[in-house]
């Protein structure tokens, strides 16, 4: 796997990382413990993702999750960077989605959301999600793109080359 200047971590991530009891949660773990005090953040997350992330424990009624997933997702944490949903991010959504037509909409947010925290690598579970992703905006006649974004199943192999390269 090429360098990953950032991570950008999707709802199933959190999913694996707080409901997860397998080899992939503890590499999640290990993950997340190898940000460095000091260090610029490597990973990232939008706020959209705490709305995903509620609905289940809500529906559940499990406090213990609601309040596992709202300590994790907020501004300021000091091991994760979670950004807001602003306007750029939905017209960059909005050209995912142009691009992109099988792509679901809190996806295409998730994935413009990415390109705004300027990651390279965007780490999922969902299989549905194209390999790289690169976007265009060629409105006024000037086409600008987008680095390309790289998108990485979390499978055990991803995962462990994922920590390997932290080391």
């Amino acid at each position: 796997m090429e360098a990953i200047k950032r991570l950008y971590l999707d709802t199933n991530v959190f999913i694996e990382l707080g409901e997860g009891e397998d080899a992939r949660q503890q590499l999640l773990y290990d993950i997340v413990a190898s940000q460095a005090a000091g260090e610029p953040l490597f990973l990232c997350t939008c706020e959209l993702t705490l709305a995903e992330l509620l609905v289940r424990p809500y529906r559940d009624r499990n406090d213990q999750l609601i309040e596992l997933y709202d300590n994790w997702i907020f501004r300021g944490n000091t091991w994760l960077d979670v950004g807001p949903v602003t306007r750029d991010v939905l017209w960059a959504a909005a050209l995912v989605r142009r691009q992109y037509p099988g792509v679901k909409l809190p996806d295409a947010i998730h994935i413009s959301a990415a390109f705004g925290f300027q990651c390279s690598h965007f780490l999922t579970a969902d299989l549905k999600v194209p390999e790289t992703i690169q976007i265009t905006n060629d409105r006024w006649g000037k086409p600008k793109s987008s680095p390309e974004l790289r998108i990485v199943s979390s499978t055990i192999e991803n995962l462990q080359s994922i920590l390997s390269s932290r080391a």
